[in-house]
Protein backbone atom coordinates (compact mmCIF):
# COMPACT_ATOMS: atom_id res chain seq x y z
CA UNK A 1 0.00 0.00 0.00
CA UNK A 2 1.45 3.11 -0.86
CA UNK A 3 0.71 6.81 0.66
CA UNK A 4 -0.68 8.94 -1.17
CA UNK A 5 1.37 12.70 -1.08
CA UNK A 6 -0.46 16.12 -0.99
CA UNK A 7 0.66 19.35 -2.04
CA UNK A 8 -0.43 22.61 -0.48
CA UNK A 9 0.01 25.80 -2.60
CA UNK A 10 1.87 28.33 -1.06
CA UNK A 11 -0.71 31.52 -1.70
CA UNK A 12 -4.15 29.80 -0.55
CA UNK A 13 -3.49 26.52 1.47
CA UNK A 14 -5.32 24.34 -1.13
CA UNK A 15 -4.26 21.18 -1.46
CA UNK A 16 -4.01 18.12 -4.14
CA UNK A 17 -2.92 14.99 -4.30
CA UNK A 18 -3.35 15.35 -8.14
CA UNK A 19 -2.21 18.99 -9.09
CA UNK A 20 -2.93 19.43 -12.83
CA UNK A 21 -2.28 22.93 -13.47
CA UNK A 22 -0.27 23.64 -11.19
CA UNK A 23 3.36 25.31 -10.72
CA UNK A 24 6.51 25.07 -8.29
CA UNK A 25 9.21 27.69 -8.09
CA UNK A 26 12.84 26.96 -6.98
CA UNK A 27 14.51 30.48 -5.91
CA UNK A 28 17.00 31.88 -3.40
CA UNK A 29 17.97 35.73 -3.15
CA UNK A 30 19.82 36.00 -6.35
CA UNK A 31 17.57 33.56 -8.92
CA UNK A 32 14.00 32.77 -9.21
CA UNK A 33 13.17 29.60 -11.59
CA UNK A 34 9.33 28.65 -12.37
CA UNK A 35 9.12 25.05 -13.40
CA UNK A 36 6.17 23.02 -14.68
CA UNK A 37 4.86 20.44 -12.75
CA UNK A 38 6.81 17.28 -12.09
CA UNK A 39 5.81 15.06 -9.08
CA UNK A 40 9.76 14.12 -8.75
CA UNK A 41 10.80 17.70 -8.40
CA UNK A 42 7.81 18.14 -6.01
CA UNK A 43 9.17 16.16 -3.82
CA UNK A 44 12.72 18.13 -3.22
CA UNK A 45 13.12 19.72 -0.61
CA UNK A 46 12.42 23.34 -1.10
CA UNK A 47 10.38 23.47 -3.89
CA UNK A 48 7.49 25.36 -3.52
CA UNK A 49 3.71 25.05 -4.88
CA UNK A 50 1.53 26.95 -6.56
CA UNK A 51 -2.22 26.23 -7.79
CA UNK A 52 -2.14 28.29 -10.45
CA UNK A 53 -0.49 30.93 -13.04
CA UNK A 54 -2.08 33.44 -10.51
CA UNK A 55 -0.82 31.89 -7.56
CA UNK A 56 2.68 31.70 -8.74
CA UNK A 57 2.46 35.40 -9.80
CA UNK A 58 1.76 36.40 -6.93
CA UNK A 59 5.06 34.71 -5.27
CA UNK A 60 7.01 36.22 -7.83
CA UNK A 61 5.44 39.99 -7.67
CA UNK A 62 6.71 39.24 -3.77
CA UNK A 63 9.98 38.11 -4.74
CA UNK A 64 10.89 40.65 -6.91
CA UNK A 65 9.48 43.26 -4.34
CA UNK A 66 11.97 42.08 -1.74
CA UNK A 67 14.67 41.53 -4.15
CA UNK A 68 14.30 45.49 -4.95
CA UNK A 69 13.46 47.14 -1.78
CA UNK A 70 16.41 49.13 -1.05
CA UNK A 71 18.23 48.97 2.21
CA UNK A 72 17.42 50.91 5.31
CA UNK A 73 19.60 53.50 6.21
CA UNK A 74 21.45 52.42 9.25
CA UNK A 75 21.23 55.43 11.69
CA UNK A 76 23.42 54.34 14.82
CA UNK A 77 26.32 53.91 12.30
CA UNK A 78 28.63 57.24 12.26
CA UNK A 79 28.65 58.38 8.82
CA UNK A 80 31.62 59.27 6.53
CA UNK A 81 32.51 62.75 6.53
Amino acid sequence: MSAVTHYRCEICGTESSNPIHWFMIECNSDALKVLRWDTATASAPGARHYCGEAHASVYISRWLEAACTPARPDFNRPSAE
